[in-house]
């Protein structure tokens, strides 16, 4: 084979993490051709990079298919400055997809075994967008349908600690199993994965982006009416991935009563729209407390504004979580399970009701029903 002709076979080999064929990226540095003797020189993205042992087996499966009696990958890793083209180019063809509402080369997965998919996002951090995602599936849970919930705040992942878990998921015959909660809740989150669950995850967006893939294709899920996914805030490769790539039914969005908040969440709310995927609705946290004595509401983060972004919005109006103490409490302990409130309660009723009006004329029925 020739130069040209080894390139040409390379073009077959995708980065797993970006998508992209490892041609296109540059990602290779040398090659060698001596009796039927192949040498590949490529580099990587980071030092030690995860995926590396994949990329050699799909460039060595590659060019044997083709006749090359031996292949010998080497790898290094990219420059600065090689990074930094890269990074222009990933985020230029991201950009272009994002503007002609497509989904690029991301190919949309499939929905498997799971009934209702939908994400919980915000416009920024801290509103307790975790908890409301935890706090959901315990109340659908509690109403008996089979709940799953896929942490894909990779770089930020509380659901492990919200609901005690600290066990490693385990293999099994057609994935790797998620861990279950004491009432039952499948979860996988990036904490249950990782030696030292206090270790930073310093990866660049296209890595995250394919170990969120990995987490909702290569789990034996099962079978779910619910699965939440948690998502982190704002509108970066995260969120983008997790519209894209999941099937999913719709969007739900947490705010909280500051200014600071109601002015962010709107791209959330955009981001969604752009993308096609269904608004569910609002839901409003830490919107007041109640006084132990006296049951007085008071407005700790000022007048509650839920219902003024939903109409601003145009979108439902799901319900408001007051502050609890009590929630704090039991998350650190990792008893989320044990917390009840019938404001959360009807919130989730709302949502599930809402959720099986819009989604369900557009599916056939059950065909396993919950216990």
């Amino acid at each position: 084979m020739s130069k040209e002709d080894i390139l040409s076979a390379l073009k077959e080999v995708i980065d797993p993490e970006i998508g992209i064929n490892i041609v296109d990226l540059n990602m290779v540095k040398a090659l060698e051709i001596k009796d039927n003797k192949v040498s590949v020189t490529i580099a990587l993205t980071v030092p030690s990079c995860p995926l590396s042992h994949t990329l050699t087996q799909d460039i060595q499966e590659v060019l044997t298919q083709r006749g090359v009696k031996e292949v010998n990958v080497k790898t290094t890793y990219m420059s600065r400055e090689e990074l930094e083209d890269l990074r222009r180019k990933i985020q230029s063809n991201r950009e272009r997809q994002i503007r002609t509402q497509s989904i690029g080369g991301i190919d949309r997965l499939d929905k498997g075994k799971i009934r209702y998919l939908l994400a919980i996002v915000s416009g920024k951090g801290g509103v307790g967008k975790s908890f409301v995602t935890s706090i959901l599936g315990v109340e659908l849970r509690r109403e008996g349908y089979e709940i799953g919930i896929l942490d894909a705040d990779i770089t930020g992942p509380s659901i492990p600690k919200i609901f005690g878990l600290n066990s490693r998921p385990k293999a099994g015959e057609r994935g790797v199993l998620p861990v279950e909660s004491e009432t039952g809740i499948k979860v996988m989150s990036m904490n249950l994965i990782m030696d030292d669950p206090n270790a930073p995850t310093i990866w660049r967006g296209p890595l995250i982006n394919s170990v969120i893939r990995q987490m909702y294709t290569q789990v034996d899920w099962g079978d779910l009416h619910f699965m939440l996914v948690d998502l982190p805030p704002g509108t970066s490769d995260a969120p983008l991935t997790v519209f894209q790539s999941l099937p999913l039914d719709c969007v739900i969005v947490v705010t909280s009563p500051q200014d600071l908040a109601l002015m962010v969440v709107s791209k959330a709310v955009n981001m969604a729209r752009r993308l096609n995927v269904p608004l569910l609705g609002v839901v409003e946290n830490m919107s007041y407390v109640k006084c132990p004595k006296c049951s007085e509401r008071i407005n700790l983060f000022g007048k509650p504004k839920g219902i003024l972004i939903a109409e601003k919005l145009k979108v439902p109006f799901l319900g408001s979580i007051p502050i609890d103490p009590k929630i704090a409490e039991l998350c650190d302990k990792g008893e989320i399970e044990n917390y009840k409130s019938e404001e959360i309660t009807e919130i989730a009723k709302r949502i599930r009701v809402t959720m099986i009006k819009n989604v369900e004329s557009d599916l056939p029925p059950l065909a396993w029903s919950k216990k």
